[in-house]
């Protein structure tokens, strides 16, 4: 994670190439005026006057956030906001923007924010998403995602689900092979249809896939992740819709190799707990609790999901079986 050093020359290049910064208040907070100047920005004090300059909107704070990913990508891309709140364009003095990078580097004192809390120029940024909002109101995007090691557990509880799903298709596959046989199918036919081989594995990993984009889109849980009251959302917190669903699930792939390591390392650097798949649909693995009323689905909704996931699943596996017994 950046010094405040670093971070205040980042920000300073951010606003030189961008007239200004753009920060965030939640409707319901107090809200500056135009004109005024303000006395934190990003939760520290500035060291020269700034001002509200300008109404500015969503769009400009997440074209900051890329900015800022741009420029340091390591620190990952920062909070999305929220596009309900209420946005403003704010400007330093004259040409200070210029001097940020030689004169942050002569300061001897620390910086201290609103909070009361002193931040020394040589400490860790760790306890400030980047960019956050600062000075009057709290993180808008604000849900605290899963650390690793539980939804590890969740997607382990999911593949015992998978494994579950298997052994039912394959007791299902057996009693169709007898029914359309008259009898016990011949033995031959059984080796050939229940031995492993590549499009068995392929129907097994496309049918776990279309259990949990299933599971998510629908209610925003799997079986693992309800069991340990964890559900997806969106980033706003709205409900994780279809197509994010996908991407997420598509970036698993990704975030599983090496054992998970890519994920857990993705997840350790990112201030929300998100894994590569999480980043790439804007989504965020949270607890239940923390989600919104408008986010939150009911039990039947789950039960509806969960249903049409293990069919799904069931139904791939089958297929996989058919293909091999034609093989």
């Amino acid at each position: 994670m950046p010094t405040v050093n670093e971070f205040w020359k980042v920000a300073a290049q951010v606003a030189a190439e961008r007239g200004g910064l753009v920060v965030g208040f939640a409707k319901d907070s107090k809200q500056p005026e135009l004109g005024s100047a303000l006395d934190n920005v990003f939760g520290f004090a500035p060291q020269e006057p700034v001002r509200v300059i300008s109404l500015s909107d969503w769009a400009d704070w997440v074209e900051q956030v890329e900015a800022f990913y741009r420029l340091r990508p390591g620190w990952g891309r920062g909070k999305r906001g929220d596009a309900g709140a209420n946005y403003y364009r704010v400007k330093f003095a004259s040409g200070f923007e210029s001097k940020f990078e030689t004169k942050f580097d002569e300061f001897d004192s620390p910086v201290r924010s609103t909070s009361g809390t002193t931040f020394n120029t040589s400490a860790p940024f760790s306890t400030l998403a980047i960019p956050s909002f600062g000075g009057y109101s709290e993180p808008l995007s604000g849900f605290q995602g899963v650390p690793f090691w539980p939804r590890l557990l969740a997607r382990i509880i999911d593949i015992l689900v998978h494994y579950i799903a298997a052994i039912l298709a394959g007791l299902l596959f057996a009693l169709i092979l007898a029914i359309a046989a008259g009898g016990p199918p011949p033995g031959r036919v059984l080796q050939r249809t229940f031995q492993n081989n590549f499009a068995v594995f392929v129907a097994g990993l496309l049918g776990l896939f279309a259990y949990n984009v299933i599971c998510t889109s629908v209610h925003g849980s799997t079986l693992g992740k309800l069991l340990l009251s964890m559900q997806v959302i969106q980033d706003d917190g709205s409900p994780c819709r279809p197509k994010s669903a996908i991407i997420r699930e598509l970036g698993y792939f990704v975030d599983a190799m090496f054992f998970g390591v890519i994920g857990y390392f993705a997840m350790r650097e990112d201030p929300e707990q998100k894994r590569h798949g999480d980043e790439w649909a804007d989504t965020i693995v949270c607890k239940r609790a923390q989600v919104p009323s408008a986010g939150r689905r009911p039990g039947t909704q789950f039960v509806l999901g969960f249903l049409l996931g293990i069919a799904a699943d069931i139904a791939l596996l089958m297929t996989g079986l058919l293909i091999q017994m034609n093989s």
